[in-house]
């Protein structure tokens, strides 16, 4: 079955998905007109993802890579990675499947040659936190061609397609290590406290953005100085923490518009906005409209 839900996340910005322990593999299919903003804002999760655009113009960014995908087109996304999802073209008409797969799917017993042999080293290859696959080339339509088959399985459901899904998933994994060799072979090595000090300062930020804060008090939180703060922001989300606070204040406003009845000026208050004209100017920003006209376009949905 393929399975419809709404994105959420927990207190440390992972995503929440829904799966079993005796068959942890999930088909999602994504509206983006029931998102906020019509966006997947940064998150992360402990299952490798595959992404599947039904539309052109899906753009998927990583701390230090943005991928750009048209129908037709995949990515795959690695474990733990922070990424964010959004569109080129207006969202409310953008949609996707993601795979979601634990990688004992792949690896079966912990500790077997299959982990050890053919995911450990995708696992352990920092450089290889997203990439592409495009039916440019027989590599590419052949992951492509598989892709589409478990899809079908998944649609279906008939007797076998939790061996037939996990046997093309294999095929498909077998190319993206081929495919990857010469990146994971030449790998940099990355710094991995950047990723757990982004995610101990985005959770800060979350937990208290609906008060005054300063940068001091972000940096504190992950034991590091405030330009430190700043430079990790930047290498890992390509904005400064201050742009990350407002960002993450306008969407938590535009969840209240689409949802409550509370007065304007009184949202944009409770979400940390020092004044009404603040809060409209930065909404306009992030959101291409008013506060208003937000609230007006989400009840006629």
């Amino acid at each position: 079955m393929i399975v419809a839900y709404d994105f959420s996340t927990d207190e440390d910005n992972r995503e929440s998905i829904p799966s079993s322990r005796d068959f942890p593999f999930v088909i999602k299919y994504t509206d983006f007109s029931k998102m906020t903003g019509g966006i997947a804002g940064w998150h992360w999760h402990d299952f490798f993802e595959l992404t599947i655009p039904l539309q052109n113009g899906m753009i998927l960014q990583t701390p230090d890579h943005t991928v750009e995908l048209d129908r037709g087109e995949a990515a795959f996304v690695n474990s733990s990675t922070l990424h964010t999802v959004s569109w080129k073209e207006d969202p409310s008409s953008r949609t996707c499947y993601t795979f979601f797969f634990d990688r004992s799917i792949l690896t079966g017993e912990y500790g077997s040659v299959f982990e050890e042999k053919y995911v450990s080293p995708v696992i352990i290859c920092r450089d290889l936190d997203c990439f592409p696959i495009r039916p440019k080339d027989g590599a590419g339509r052949r992951m492509m061609t598989l892709i589409d088959e478990i899809v079908s399985y998944f649609s279906d459901e008939d007797f076998g397609y939790e061996m037939r899904s996990r046997s093309a998933l294999s095929d498909l994994w077998l190319i993206l290590l081929e495919e990857t060799r010469e990146l994971r072979e030449n790998a940099g090595v990355t710094d991995p406290a950047d990723s757990s000090r982004m995610k101990q300062m985005m959770n800060y930020v979350h937990d208290h953005f609906r008060d005054k804060i300063y940068l001091e008090e972000i940096a504190s939180c992950a034991g590091i100085s405030p330009r430190e703060c700043s430079r990790c922001f930047r290498r890992q989300i390509g904005i400064s923490p201050m742009e990350y606070l407002n960002q993450y204040r306008v969407r938590m406003a535009a969840n209240e518009l689409k949802t409550g009845a509370k007065p304007i000026s009184l949202i944009g208050e409770e979400c940390g906005f020092a004044s009404d004209s603040y809060f409209g100017k930065t909404f306009r920003q992030y959101m291409d409209c008013s506060p208003r006209e937000y609230r007006k376009r989400s009840a006629d949905l």
